[in-house]
């Protein structure tokens, strides 16, 4: 499982599916110590203060799952406005009720680099899919706004496959994580 180099910093959000299923929580625990650091979907305040006490120049990583990836988002925004550009966000299969354009043209704004990751995978009547459903699903519609729109064939509670997944041949959410802070040769 790739991480980012010593000089970016980076976030993992989770659902709140995490709270039972651990999914997003169980990849931070995976990599090594200090590589990561984990936020619920409920701590946007935490995450924010965190990412502004990082040194200046220190390139900022989030990775959202589901309600983590409209966290990430949102906290994506208010650090642009507050001049510090996320380098790299990673949405993965997000939730948000009243999606619009004027929020993904925000997030667009806000970042580097945005990846975004859509579930669609799993049997018609998975649970994590139904829940996803009723959370509000972002669909297709960051495809216009992010670098990157992948379509995994998984079910939205799969989210190391989700962040994993390379389709054809080109580079998954954890690859563009493990490019952060690489110096081109």
């Amino acid at each position: 499982m790739p991480t980012t180099s010593p000089d970016a910093w980076l976030a993992l959000i989770g659902g709140m599916g995490d709270a039972t299923h651990a999914a997003t929580r169980a990849v931070h625990d995976a990599l090594p110590p200090g590589r990561s650091h984990y936020f619920s979907h409920l701590d946007d305040g935490k995450l924010f203060q965190a990412a502004m006490a990082r040194p200046v120049g220190q390139k900022l990583v989030l990775v959202g799952h589901s309600w983590g990836g409209e966290t990430a988002a949102r906290v994506a925004i208010r650090l642009g406005r507050a001049g510090r550009e996320v380098a790299l966000l990673v949405t993965v299969d997000p939730v948000k009720r009243l999606l619009t354009d004027g929020f993904l043209g925000a997030v667009r704004e806000s970042v580097q680099c945005w990846v975004n990751i859509r579930a669609m995978g799993g049997e018609r009547l998975d649970h994590s899919n139904l829940v996803a459903a009723i959370g509000g699903p972002w669909g297709a519609r960051p495809k216009g706004f992010a670098d990157r729109h992948i379509e995994a064939p998984f079910a939205h509670r799969e989210f190391a496959a989700l962040l994993g997944y390379r389709p054809d041949g080109m580079g998954s959410g954890w690859d563009a994580v493990g490019a952060v802070g690489e110096n081109p040769a």
